[in-house]
């Protein structure tokens, strides 16, 4: 009897490390996963926002550059919708895209509309994407300041590195809109960067709290 005892007891404790080591499988699991997306975010922003990609309008090529930040931020919400753990954040993040997803809206608007008319300097642009690429630079390294090598998460969760990323990406947001607005001549584009750009930092007011609300 006590020899079944003990097989039992072992068997029960045998049983129930193997389910914490399994969660804890799960959770790296889930981590890896997450932050191998947030390396293919940081290439497309790489690709998409480099100041090589150029069009001969300075505006044309902010408002390429807008479209890429939005559907990079879009990109890291929807992973921190799929990997992240508390359901609180689900609502306000899916906010957050509805919001980006209007302000592309807008900009695709104009895109088009500026397409039939564009106004080639190239003197102008290569001033704009030069004093452009320290904030491209800036950009990349916020998002990843590890560079090629493989992502670490931020703290000590997926949430909580997703908020973190996505505060510092619309600090730098602040830096490349000024830069533009100092150097367009196009009133359409300059008004449409300034609104984007506040309802950007209200945003970013609202992830700081966020954040605020998941270090308590």
């Amino acid at each position: 009897m006590k020899l079944l005892r003990s097989l039992l007891v072992l068997l029960l404790s045998i049983s129930f490390f193997s389910g914490i080591v399994h969660a804890a499988d799960s959770s790296n699991l889930k981590e890896m996963d997450y932050l191998k997306k947030i390396d293919l975010i940081h290439q497309d922003l790489k690709e998409g926002l480099s100041p090589t990609l150029k069009t001969g309008d300075l505006n044309s090529d902010f408002l390429n550059q807008l479209t890429q930040y939005h559907q990079g931020w879009i990109t890291l919400a929807k992973n921190d919708l799929q990997y992240g753990e508390r359901k609180a954040l689900k609502e306000p993040i899916n906010q957050i895209v509805h919001e980006l997803k209007l302000n592309l809206n807008k900009i695709s608007k104009l895109q088009k509309k500026l397409n039939e008319n564009l106004i080639y300097d190239e003197a102008k642009e290569a001033t704009y994407l030069s004093s452009y690429d320290w904030i491209y630079q800036q950009t990349l390294n916020e998002l990843k300041n590890e560079g090629d090598v493989p992502t670490t998460l931020i703290g000590d969760s997926i949430d909580f590195d997703f908020l973190t990323r996505l505060a510092k990406q619309m600090e730098v947001f602040n830096s490349f809109v000024d830069n533009f607005t100092e150097q367009t001549e196009n009133e359409q584009v300059k008004t449409l960067a300034l609104e984007i750009q506040k309802e950007i930092n209200e945003l970013k007011n609202e992830v700081a709290d966020l954040i605020k609300k998941i270090s308590a």
